[in-house]
């Protein structure tokens, strides 16, 4: 399986707007309805090109089938906070766990941040599996809007 990660391009926003909006993904994002293009775009041009964001188009043989995303925050000591999308038709296979593994790798070598998190849905045990899969730990339970919310955390530093 040839899995890589490549820079998002300007030209992947049409891309990304359509994983986002799949019927399967929308329930495990913060906002849970689909967005409009123009929603989409003004979010896309902010994070395109923000030096706090590593943005990533995960690809299978050369397919673009996902993104994956690190933003550090100021708020959890400039720890980098990551997200992943993969569409639908290519969920549950594994791909997940080396895009999260490959992005480990490059944040260490980037030296982008100390820590990697994600506040991830209890009942969103593919994405759990995943991240454990990739090395990530449950660090806490925090209630998001209601929702009980796993902190799963990659400590960066220790896998060098």
């Amino acid at each position: 399986m040839d899995i890589t990660l490549r820079k998002a391009l300007v030209e992947d926003s049409e891309i990304l707007l359509t994983w986002r909006n799949e019927p399967s993904t929308i329930p495990w994002m913060s906002s849970t309805r689909a967005l409009s293009f123009n929603e989409h775009n003004s979010w896309f041009k902010k994070i395109i090109h923000d030096p706090n964001c590593l943005f990533f188009i995960i690809e299978f043989d050369f397919e673009p089938i996902g993104q994956i995303r690190y933003h550090l925050t100021s708020n959890m000591k400039n720890y980098a906070r990551v997200s992943i999308n993969i569409t639908q038709k290519m969920h549950g296979k594994g791909i997940a766990s080396i895009a999260f593994s490959k992005g480990n790798e490059i944040i260490r070598d980037l030296k982008f941040a100390p820590k990697i998190f994600a506040y991830v849905r209890q009942d969103n045990i593919g994405s759990i599996k995943a991240m454990e899969n990739a090395g990530y730990k449950k660090s806490d339970i925090i209630e998001k809007e209601g929702i009980k919310h796993l902190v799963m955390l990659y400590n960066v530093e220790q896998e060098t």
